[in-house]
C-alpha cells in the first residue's frame, strides 16, 4: 500500500515543474518574444522545454486564469490578444479604483505609504534605465498596489488583485510602447510629487497618468494590428513555388 507522505511528495514535485514551466511561458509573454494572437503549438513547446504536455496544459490553465492566454476552437492555446474594447475597461476600472486610493491617501497622509512609493520610483526608474522591462513592471505593479492598499479595505484590494492578473499582458505591452512610440522617461515621479499635493492635484495627475497609459497601449495595437496585416499582406503576395 502506497504511504500517503509518499504521494504529496510526487504531487509536489510535479506542480513544482508546472510552476517552472508557467513562469518560463509567463516571461516570454510579457517580455514580448510571444506576441498577441500566437499559437502555442503544443508537441514543439513541449518538446522544446522537455516537459510532457499535460503539464503544459496544466500551465495554461493558470495563464489563462491570468488572462495572459486563451483556447480558441481550431487553434488550441492562443497568446491573448488585447483589443481597444479590454483597454477602455481596464483603465476605467483602474481609475475607479485608484482614484477612490488617491483620496484616501491625501486624506490621511500615511508616512509608511509615501516612503514604500518613493523607494518603488526609484526601483521603476532604475530598471526603466537599464531597460529591465520586467523589473519595471514588477515595479509598477507594486506601485500602484501599494497606493490602493492605502484605502484600508481588503475587498478593494481583492478587486485590483483580480484587475492586475487581467491585465498583466496589457501592462507587458504598455512598457514596449515605451520603445516602440518613442517614450524616454518614465512619469511614476510627476504622479508621486502629485500624490504629496492637495487632493484635487493627485487626482488630475493620476488621472493624466491612467490617460496616457490608455493612449499609449492603443496607438501600439494600432502599429501591431499594422504590422500583422503587412505580413500577412506579404504572405499572400508571396509567389508559390
Amino acid at each position: 500500500m502506497t504511504s500517503p507522505i509518499t504521494g504529496l511528495g510526487a504531487s509536489i514535485q510535479r506542480q513544482s515543474t508546472t510552476e517552472q514551466t508557467t513562469d518560463v511561458i509567463r516571461q516570454a509573454i510579457l517580455s514580448g518574444r510571444l506576441l498577441p494572437g500566437m499559437p502555442l503549438r503544443e508537441a514543439a513547446l513541449a518538446a522544446e522545454l522537455g516537459i510532457s504536455r499535460s503539464t503544459l496544459r496544466e500551465a495554461a490553465r493558470t495563464l489563462e486564469s491570468e488572462g495572459l492566454v486563451r483556447y480558441q476552437m481550431n487553434r488550441g492555446i492562443v497568446v491573448a490578444n488585447i483589443t481597444g474594447p479590454d483597454v477602455a475597461d481596464i483603465y476605467a476600472a483602474r481609475a475607479a479604483v485608484e482614484l477612490a486610493a488617491a483620496d484616501a491617501l491625501t486624506g490621511h497622509r500615511d508616512p509608511a505609504v509615501y516612503a514604500s512609493l518613493a523607494d518603488l520610483v526609484d526601483q521603476i526608474e532604475r530598471a526603466f534605465g537599464h531597460g529591465d522591462i520586467a523589473a519595471v513592471l514588477d515595479g509598477d505593479r507594486l506601485f500602484h498596489a501599494t497606493l490602493v492598499a492605502a484605502t484600508g479595505s481588503p475587498r478593494l484590494r481583492r478587486f485590483y488583485g483580480q484587475l492586475q492578473q487581467e491585465q498583466r499582458l496589457a501592462l507587458a505591452l504598455s512598457e514596449r510602447s515605451h520603445r516602440e512610440l518613442g517614450r524616454t522617461a518614465d512619469d511614476h515621479r510627476q504622479l508621486l510629487d502629485a500624490l504629496h499635493g492637495s487632493p484635487e492635484q493627485a487626482r488630475a495627475e493620476l488621472t493624466a497618468h491612467l490617460q496616457v497609459g490608455a493612449a499609449e497601449l492603443q496607438r501600439l495595437l494600432d502599429l501591431l494590428a499594422k504590422r500583422k496585416e503587412l505580413a500577412n499582406r506579404k504572405e499572400r503576395e508571396a509567389p508559390r513555388g
